[in-house]
């Protein structure tokens, strides 16, 4: 059996590694990162992740609009994603809910244990 991919779009460097860590202590996962939402975007299409994680706004672009514009493929539909922000507007939150497919939102900063149960809950 082949280890889980998981995605992690982070564009400041000391949290991208802290989740990174975060992730590693979950389980054996192949992670890959990017630092801003084109990245994103491109090493979904290119690995397929099984899961995404990433922060909602960055320099170039905001994830919801690379991840919507990545959905409209059926390939890539049902990746689901955990957005983190420090945003936490109702607006926010219904944004990360917007795009096709299973998604979640934690809020910065969060828990081990957040992140824990939104990646299990994530990744069957």
């Amino acid at each position: 059996m082949s280890k889980k991919i998981i995605l992690i779009a982070e564009d400041e460097p000391y949290i991208g590694e802290v989740l990174k860590a975060m992730v590693n202590e979950l389980g054996d996962f192949d992670v890959l990162e990017a630092s801003d939402a084109g990245e994103l975007a491109d090493m979904a299409r290119k690995a397929r992740p099984d899961l995404i994680i990433t922060d909602v706004i960055m320099p170039d672009n905001d994830a919801y609009h690379a991840l919507a514009e990545l959905k409209k493929d059926p390939e890539f539909k049902d990746i689901p994603v955990i957005f983190e922000s420090a945003l936490m507007s109702d607006r926010a939150v219904f944004e990360a809910m917007a795009p096709e497919g299973p998604s979640m939102f934690l809020v910065k900063p969060f828990k081990f244990d957040e992140l824990a149960a939104a990646v299990k809950k994530m990744l069957p």
